[in-house]
Formats: C-alpha cells, structure tokens, sequence
C-alpha cells in the first residue's frame, strides 16, 4: 500500500509541480481565503514565522515538552476512557489501554455494534477482530489520547502566535508538514496543523489538526500519574458540532495486573505492525479554465477500511458552501486508489482517518 501510494504521491507532487509553474503568475498571486470562523479557532490575528534557530527550538521544545507533560506510556500504565460519540457510531463508549513495557501493547473497546480486544507483542498483532476495522469516532478519540504530535522536520514550516482561551492567554504554534513556500506574517493558513499551550503550566489546551477539527482538553480535575497530568475531560467539534465528549476514569499502573491478559490466548494472530495510526493528510487541487482567477478551500474527513473504502464522508470547513457537494465527490473518488491488496505480506490490517484539504482554483 505504501509504495502505490509513494507512487501516486510522486506521480502527483510532478503533475501539479508543472500545472503550477504554467500557471505561476496567476496562481501564486490568488490570496488564500481565510480560515472559517470558530470558538475554538485561537489564531485570530497575524502569526509571525520564526526567524532563527533559537526561536524554531523554542517553538518546537513547546510542543515536546507539552507532550512530554500528559505521555501516559512514559511508563507501564492502565489507562480507562469512556466517551459519547454523535454523528457516527452514536451511544456510549468504554476503552482501555495498558501496557506492562514498550513492546506490549493490550487495548479494548466497546461501543454500539462494536467489540474488540487486540494486543500488540513483540510486534505482532492479535485481535478477536480480524478485519481489524476501527469506526471512525473510535479512531479519533484514539488520535486525541496518542496520535497529536506529528515530527516536525527540515521542511516544515513554524509559525508562532498568541491566543486567547477562556479569557486566558495561550501561545499557539502552527506547524505545516511539508510546506511549498517560506511562509510570512498572517492568518492561519488551510495546511496547517494548529497547537495552543497554557504558557504557565505548559499544558496542551487546544489541538486543530485542520480547519473545522478541534480537540479541546480540560485539566480541572487532572489526573496525576507518576510525573504526568492527563487531563480529565477532552471534547472534539467538528464543522461546530460535538461530535465526541471524553472522561478519563483512571490511569494507573499494571501491577495488579493479570500477565495473562498480555499472552494472545484466544486471539487470532492478524499481521505485524499496528492496527491504526495518525491520520492521513491528503491536499489535491482541481483548476477549471485557462485562466485561474479565485482559490477556494473545502476540508473534508473520511475514514479508510483495511478493505480501501472511504466512509463517513462530511465536510469540516469551507471557504465556500456551493462547492461542498463537488469536494465530497472528489474525496470519494479516492478511495479507489488504495486498498488492502497493496499491503505486503504479514502486515497487519489497518483502518485510517483521512483529512482531504481540497483546493478548488477556478
């Protein structure tokens, strides 16, 4: 799977590398349109980009050491969450996570019309869940406890701006992976991955992954587990709607534990590697025309089964509603690009939420 899609990456990346340099004077001088609105969008005025080496290690230790604060698998640990889903898989939810040492990993879940129990050992994955499909609300409350910080390298872009939250003051770093120009002063721009901190405690507060995607973490009543404090509550909006509303019950360690629970016993043995991972980020842009003459941006979230359909398509931000229903249709059409047959031998089934940034140059 990973090489069809390096090759269709590849493939992309010179398709629209040459449509861009045709087109350069008229599509690099197309003002992006702005972020929507949202009580949870904190970048509201110009974030500056940093400038030197000192200020890129500033900005980045924010994040790690955010990280670093609230990282449950610091150390063996056993970790219960339930949480309410709306819009998708809607009901009550029940999950735990434990592991007894860095090779092992044991979590369940149990929502509406779903079970399952994996465990992760020695890099193999046992489920009673061959399939390995993961809804997608589970996957994204998994996301918010596991998968936030992404690797910030060479290529990514850093800007830096304060917020505020609650009537609190935040400093926010937003961050884009794979940037296609050096960016300056400005608005939070469509690519971007958006992180706010409590200054003071250090504390992840806020976390947008893209426009219109906001997790939210509430430290009230935080839990404290050796060195770290795992918030409490944590709330995902999307298009502004909740969509999941998380408790933390408790957090301990596993020495009470029965070790048989880390043997794969009655589990089916499903491939190496693990059953879920970040999400996936996927920017394609469509031009109507020879001439281009206004940009416009619709992000869209999906989910990917280990079979290579794409689910649960909605939209969470756009620059402009008449152009909904067409980026739902382009997301679509991708799904026939990928699927379980790409996987080599001995991988493990996977499921991916996927966020399309959609760019309609028109």
């Amino acid at each position: 799977m990973f090489l069809r899609a390096f090759k269709y990456a590849v493939a992309a990346s010179l398709f629209w590398q040459s449509a861009i340099l045709a087109q350069k004077p008229t599509i690099e001088s197309l003002a992006e349109p702005p972020v929507p609105s949202d009580p949870l969008e904190l970048v509201t005025g110009d974030a500056q980009p940093v400038q030197d080496a000192e200020q890129r290690a500033a900005a980045i230790h924010l994040l790690t050491n955010a990280r670093a604060l609230s990282n449950v698998r610091a150390y063996a640990y056993d970790l219960k969450t339930t949480f309410n889903a709306y819009g998708s898989s809607e009901g009550a939810w029940n999950l735990e996570d434990t592991s007894p040492s860095r090779e092992t990993y044991r979590w369940s879940a149990q929502g509406p019309s779903y079970a399952a129990v994996n465990l992760r050992t020695n890099q193999l994955v046992y489920s009673d869940q061959p399939s390995g499909a993961i809804p997608l609300r589970l996957a994204q409350a998994r996301t918010a406890i596991f998968f936030v910080y992404g690797q910030v390298g060479p290529r990514a872009s850093v800007r830096t701006a304060s917020g505020n939250l609650n009537g609190a003051e935040v400093s926010c770093v937003l961050v884009e992976l794979q940037s296609r120009e050096k960016l300056g002063a400005g608005p939070r721009r469509w690519e971007e991955t958006e992180y706010c901190v409590d200054p003071k405690s250090g504390l992840l507060m806020t976390y947008s992954p893209v426009p219109g995607m906001y997790v939210s973490y509430d430290y009230t009543n935080a839990l404290h587990f050796n060195d770290k404090i795992i918030p409490d509550k944590f709330t995902i909006t999307q298009a502004g709607q909740t969509i999941i509303e998380a408790t933390t019950q408790s957090v301990t360690g596993t020495g009470k534990l029965d070790r048989a629970l880390f043997q794969p016993g009655n589990l089916q043995q499903v491939g190496a590697g693990p059953l879920m991972s970040p999400p996936w980020r996927v920017r394609s842009r469509e031009m109507k025309g020879k001439v281009a003459s206004t940009l416009q941006v619709v992000v869209v979230d999906g989910l990917v089964t280990p079979q290579g359909r794409l689910t649960d398509l909605a939209v969470l931000a756009s620059s402009n509603a008449a152009l909904n229903q067409a980026a739902l249709e382009r997301a679509a059409k991708w799904d026939d690009r990928y699927s379980q047959e790409d996987a080599q031998a001995g991988a493990a089934p996977q499921s991916h939420e996927v966020l399309f940034t959609l760019e309609f140059v028109q």
